[in-house]
């Protein structure tokens, strides 16, 4: 029990650093030599608690992953409105990517072993997204007629595209939201939920003019 929670205390410490390191920086350029040093860890006790950096590499995937789910959690404890909730996910999300190297995007696909991981998580967050929507088909916000399994792998892989191919690295992540994930969200919009959608633009300084409602 001892050994293990002097395991968990070292991986306390390695993850904010490795996780900062890798969004600065990108992957393949940090080095664990060099994370060690700046952990002022030596580097036996970081490749004992950490074979490689794969296997840090997911943990802190991992942990970005925990952390923005108790983001959520925290917001629907003050607002649990299904739109409120979607648009505040993707605010997080955007701005999380807009602070992150393009590089470690583009790094992810050096590490095979993560494939399994991103398959694990895809299932999940794939099961979380269709019961918000079936909430807010339920709260009027979303049309009922669309296949929202589709919608979902669509969006995943533009995502993925625009995180990784260079030809995107030019755009700002808050015109990409704007262009894409607000255009995708508004498609599937009811007039109701439209109007949220548009209120928040507004609200934010992203629209200028006022909310339109007209044929979808």
């Amino acid at each position: 029990m001892e050994i293990l929670d002097r395991r968990q205390q070292l991986k306390a410490t390695i993850l904010p650093m490795a996780r900062e390191a890798f969004r600065l920086h990108g992957i393949r350029a940090v080095k664990m030599d060099d994370l060690a040093s700046s952990l002022k860890m030596s580097k036996r006790t970081l490749y004992e608690t950490y074979q490689n950096k794969e296997a840090l590499l997911i943990d802190v995937l991992r942990l970005a992953m925990e952390e923005h789910h108790a983001v959520i959690e925290k917001f629907k404890e003050q607002n649990n409105d299904v739109m409120d909730l979607i648009i505040e996910h993707f605010r997080i999300q955007t701005e999380r990517y807009s602070k992150t190297n393009p590089l470690f995007f583009k790094d992810l696909k050096f590490y095979s072993g993560l494939t399994d991981e991103f398959r694990d998580i895809e299932n999940r967050n794939l099961e979380k997204t269709m019961e918000v929507f079936a909430r807010g088909i339920e709260e009027g916000y979303f049309r009922p007629e669309v296949n929202y399994e589709f919608v979902c792998k669509v969006g995943r892989q533009f995502s993925l595209i625009f995180r990784t191919q260079e030809e995107y690295a030019q755009y700002d992540m808050r015109e990409l939201f704007v262009s894409f994930v607000c255009t995708l969200l508004r498609g599937i919009c009811t007039e109701k939920g439209v109007v949220k959608l548009d209120s928040f633009l507004m609200d934010k300084g992203i629209i200028l003019s006022e909310p339109q409602v007209g044929p979808l």
